[in-house]
C-alpha cells in the first residue's frame, strides 16, 4: 500500500510540474499579447495598400518563406533565430513601423519583443498569424499563397 501511495505521489508530482511549466509558458505568451502592440489583418492590408506600408518581417526559416505556402509580397525574411544578429541591418527602420509575421502569431510576438527591447520604436505583431488569416478570410486578404 505504501508503494502505491509513493507511485501516486510521483505521478501527481510529475503532472503538477508539467502544469506549472506549461502554465508559465502560456502566461508569458498571454502577457506578451497584452503588452506588445498587435496589428490585425485588415490594418496591415490597409497599410500595405497605402503609402504607409510598414517593413514586414516574416520570421519563418528561409525555406518556409520561399516554400509552397509563399509569403506576403515585399516581406523580408529574417528567421526568429537570426533576429538578434540582424539588429544592425534593421537600424534604418528603428523609428519606422515594423510588422512581424509568422504562421500562428506566437513567434512573431517573440520577434516583436526582441525588437522592442533593442529600442525599436514602432513594432507590431500580426494578431492571428498568416496561416490563421486563411481561415478567417476566403480568399485570404494578405497573400494569395497562404
Amino acid at each position: 500500500m505504501a508503494e502505491s501511495n509513493q507511485d501516486n505521489s510521483t505521478i501527481i508530482g510529475y503532472y503538477l510540474r508539467s502544469v506549472i511549466r506549461y502554465g508559465n509558458i502560456f502566461l508569458k505568451i498571454l502577457l506578451k499579447r497584452l503588452v506588445l502592440p498587435e496589428i490585425t489583418v485588415d490594418e496591415l492590408l490597409d497599410r500595405i495598400n497605402s503609402n504607409k506600408s510598414p517593413l514586414i518581417l516574416d520570421i519563418r526559416h528561409i525555406q518556409e518563406f520561399y516554400g509552397t505556402n509563399g509569403h506576403i509580397p515585399n516581406a523580408r525574411s529574417i528567421s526568429i533565430s537570426k533576429i538578434k544578429s540582424n539588429l544592425e541591418a534593421l537600424q534604418p527602420f528603428k523609428e519606422k513601423e515594423i510588422a512581424t509575421v509568422c504562421p500562428g502569431g506566437g513567434l512573431s510576438l517573440a520577434a516583436a519583443d526582441i525588437l522592442v527591447k533593442a529600442g525599436f520604436a514602432d513594432i507590431k505583431s500580426l494578431h492571428i498569424g498568416v496561416f490563421h488569416e486563411q481561415k478567417y478570410y476566403s480568399p485570404p486578404k494578405l497573400c494569395e499563397f497562404f
